[in-house]
């Protein structure tokens, strides 16, 4: 959907807030600029999201921890961003052969965004490599069902020992 590092913009007909609309959601390679918005945007949908996933003491924990702006500051060169009028909605990390964090705000899940993320990722990804992985917590039901629903299938159930969480594998 991107090529050269241009911006792509894609037309989609959602429900939003019980209104169907159509809108134009722009992908868009992040830059350092966007780290500090990225890590906000992350930081509310983590802290709204995840606790009924993993729990709220690690939930609260990883987000004071001051992971999440480090990650971006890190990887933004990576990273594909989805816009609506001018607000980052979504976004979509890559390592090598892997998507590597995929997130919507909440706001937005089910509006087809996501779908345009993990389409764009894919498309970039199979230029380069034959098999593509994901990783996603294992409690994380909408998470899975999305990426089954999109052609992933389970490799393994892994356990992330470090920070004793259940994730699941999954590839294309």
């Amino acid at each position: 959907a991107m090529a050269n590092g241009r911006r792509a913009i894609f037309y989609v007909r959602f429900t939003f807030r019980n209104r169907t609309l159509t809108n134009n959601i722009e992908l868009r390679p992040a830059t350092l600029i966007d780290v500090n918005e990225l890590a906000e945007m992350s930081h509310r949908t983590i802290l709204k999201k995840y606790p009924s996933v993993i729990g709220r003491e690690k939930v609260e924990g990883y987000v004071a921890s001051g992971l999440v702006p480090q990650y971006y500051q890190a990887n933004f060169a990576n990273c594909v961003i989805a816009q609506h009028q001018s607000q980052i909605v979504g976004v979509c990390a890559t390592k090598n052969n892997c998507v590597d964090l995929m997130m919507v705000t909440l706001d937005h899940h089910r509006t087809g965004i996501g779908s345009l993320l993990l389409r764009d990722a894919e498309e970039r990804l199979v230029k380069t490599y034959e098999n593509l992985s994901l990783e996603c917590f294992r409690d994380n039901i909408q998470a899975f069902n999305f990426y089954i629903k999109h052609g992933w299938s389970v490799k393994r159930h892994i356990l992330d020992k470090e920070n004793d969480i259940a994730m699941v594998e999954l590839v294309k």
